[in-house]
């Protein structure tokens, strides 16, 4: 079975599969693995404008730990 999925380039310049997007505090929040790499793991926050939606970084430790935090209560194990 072929699943196919969102892949971005990052400023980086590696690309990354897109595992989820979270909507939470008025953000979407996005999960990224570099498909070269699947522990070169980010997260960014999707912002909107009138040319599209980009990616950028999350402000602090802080918003990271809450963002991985809505990732495993809405992925981890049950």
């Amino acid at each position: 079975m072929d699943i196919e999925a969102e892949v971005v380039t990052l400023n980086d310049g590696l690309d990354y599969v897109i595992l989820d997007e979270i909507m939470a505090h008025s953000n979407v929040y996005v999960y990224l693995s570099n498909t070269e790499d699947p522990r070169n793991f980010c997260v960014r926050k999707k912002l909107q404008n009138s040319a599209g939606s980009l990616l950028i970084g999350l402000d602090d430790e802080n918003e990271f730990n809450m963002a991985m935090k809505l990732y495993f209560d809405k992925n981890g194990k049950k």
